[in-house]
């Protein structure tokens, strides 16, 4: 009877210890699960995933089968889904269609899968800064329609980090000095940029999108000395930027990312010029797609901030345009995404010359002056990811209006002015104007009833090589009388390597009125006038041969 009783002692305290045991693990489970548990995204069952941490790692991964050398016990219907690894650096979604086993290897045999084969339900969004080494990114779990539209439409400051030194104020950009005789090209191009991923998947349906917020700056010169017809594109800057991964109820969703940066000019035209012009823009180019639908929405916002389109000229017939452009590329799994590009270029378009006419303001003829973006995008798909039926298309393709302009005109009857000469000077004045100064390139004409004489004098300024002479004549006035100079430096310009907007450092900046740069084979002369009676009606006057 004791050894019953005993045995009776040992079964209940054994039940007890299994439920008490019991009970913890059902708890700590429980518990578990309602700590990692997301209402907002709820990944289906039959999905896998692969991250550079899992213990099974594929040995290749090919476009339509995944090979292991290990059982990773996947069957026909699953969902595989990979982050970032060594076999798959972009990551990818795929279904399984069969599974075989061959020479010890498993061969699993797939086909391409998308976001709604993963998630029963998402609510996601994600913003990435993308940088040289990393990328940073801010991630919200938010109603589509309302939340993400608001974000987009805000306003952001982009700079780069600290640690970033690329010659420009932002995160990519050159600095460039491009010459091919007689053009020169130079200045700085830069972007900062952000991608925006939206997602809302509920029961099969897919609200998704992608946004790409930049801001651009650019500065751009360019100076052409002859009569010139070509395209010039130089490429500033090319870059696969690292891939970029995070995770979403445990599944790995990838972005990758691809940048260039262009510098380009267009120019057909007889004559010379120099155009430049300085700018900041900022832009929003998207899509959103709504899978009920069938519907892409684009999502197109350029704003621009410039003081416009500077030119100066001895000579133009024709059009001229220069400025930078940004191309980005941006994928999921480098699968599905968008492409866009930004163009924004300076153009000037007309007849134009230098003109000694006192009525004018130093030029004669009519110029169309502008500042136009272009631009282009499209959503990219070389696999489809975000849905069956969102396929590769266009979705806008145009120059914009110009974000700014103006017309130039001499005066109302500026063919007129064009034709303007010398000769067309009443008698009275040629009387009053007879004392002169004259060399191959230019002669200076100053009233007869100045006193004084002309100084010549040459420099050669050993900093930068480049050798002036200055011609001067002073005229000290009598009581009641108005004073009056007359200064012409002519620059030695023979050396094509040095860029023509380093001449015009050269010169004084007060008081000057640019008389013009004229082209003489190599031996071009840039000339300016201090001129207290330039304007003047008995003012010193400058003709250029």
């Amino acid at each position: 009877m004791k050894k019953r009783n005993k045995r009776i002692f040992w079964v209940v305290v054994l039940l007890v210890l299994v439920s008490v045991s019991t009970l913890s693990v059902l708890g700590y489970k429980k518990s578990h699960n309602n700590k990692d548990k997301d209402e907002n995204n709820v990944v289906k069952d039959n999905v896998k995933i692969i991250t550079e941490e899992s213990d099974k790692q594929p040995i290749l991964v090919e476009d339509d089968k995944i090979t292991f050398d290990s059982n990773p016990r996947y069957k026909k219907g699953d969902v595989i889904v990979s982050g970032i690894t060594s076999s798959a650096p972009n990551g990818f979604i795929r279904n399984v269609t069969g599974v075989q086993k061959t020479k010890g290897k498993y061969i699993i045999q797939t086909e391409p899968a998308v976001l709604t084969d993963v998630f029963e339900k998402a609510h996601i969004y994600k913003r990435i800064e993308l940088a040289e080494s990393q990328n940073e990114s801010e991630s919200y779990h938010i109603k589509y329609m309302n939340a993400v539209t608001n974000e987009l439409q805000s306003s952001n400051i982009l700079c780069k980090t600290e640690d970033e030194d690329n010659g420009t104020d932002y995160m990519f950009g050159r600095s460039f000095e491009e010459k091919e005789d007689p053009v020169s090209l130079s200045g700085e191009a830069g972007t900062s940029a952000w991608v925006e991923v939206s997602i809302d998947i509920v029961h099969g349906d897919i609200k998704c999108g992608i946004a790409i917020r930049t801001k651009e700056g650019a500065k751009a010169s360019l100076e052409c000395s002859a009569s010139y017809s070509k395209e010039l594109e130089k490429q500033l800057l090319t870059k696969k930027l690292p891939d970029y991964q995070f995770i979403v109820a445990g599944i790995p969703i990838v972005v990758t990312n691809e940048l260039e940066i262009y510098t380009e000019a267009e120019i057909n035209l007889e004559g010379n010029i120099g155009v430049s012009y300085e700018l900041t823009a900022e832009t929003t180019q998207g899509f959103n797609y709504n899978s009920k639908t069938g519907k892409v929405e684009e999502i197109n916002q350029v704003t621009c901030e410039s003081d416009g389109l500077q030119w100066n000229t001895i000579s133009i017939s024709g059009d001229t345009s220069m400025g930078s452009s940004v191309h980005l590329i941006t994928k999921l799994y480098d699968a599905s995404g968008m492409d866009m590009s930004l163009k924004i270029a300076g153009k000037a378009e007309g007849e134009a010359k230098v003109t000694t006419n006192k009525e004018l303001d130093g030029y004669a003829g009519s110029l169309d002056l502008s500042i136009v973006p272009e631009i282009k995008g499209e959503i990219v798909v070389d696999t489809p990811v975000f849905d069956k039926n969102l396929l590769k298309q266009p979705l806008f393709e145009a120059a914009l209006k110009p974000l700014w302009e103006k017309h130039w005109e001499s005066s109302v009857n500026w063919q007129d002015d064009l034709q303007w000469k010398e000769n067309d000077k009443n008698e009275e004045s040629q009387e009053t104007t007879k004392v002169s100064y004259s060399n191959e390139y230019f002669e200076v004409i100053v009233p007869e009833s100045w006193e004084g004489e002309w100084t010549v004098t040459e420099e050669d300024n050993t900093m930068n090589g480049i050798k002036s002479t200055l011609y001067r004549f002073s005229h000290d006035p009598a009581d009641g009388e108005e004073g009056g100079a007359a200064d012409v430096y002519v620059l030695d310009m023979s050396d094509t390597s040095i860029p023509l907007s380093h001449y015009s450092r050269m010169l004084p900046s007060a008081g000057c009125e640019e008389v013009g740069l004229t082209s003489f084979g190599y031996n071009d002369v840039f000339k300016m006038e201090v001129a207290n009676g330039f304007f003047y009606e008995n003012g010193a006057t400058i003709t250029l041969k």
